[in-house]
């Protein structure tokens, strides 16, 4: 099952600068789930590549 997060940084355009401060000091903000989502994509394309590279090996 894929891990889903639904938030965008459209989420955070009209933010102020003290409306992200605060979204970053708080962990459930939509500012935490974006830096979840983009480390989950990076581990995601990670295990790809290395997933990848190890069925050329193996043939």
């Amino acid at each position: 099952m894929s891990k889903s997060i639904h938030t965008t940084y459209k989420d955070l355009k009209h933010l102020t600068k003290k409306e992200l401060g605060e979204q970053f000091d708080d962990p459930n903000s939509d500012l935490a789930a974006l830096a979840k989502k983009s480390a989950l994509k990076k581990k995601v394309l990670k295990d790809r590549k290395q997933k990848k590279t190890s069925n050329h090996k193996a043939e």
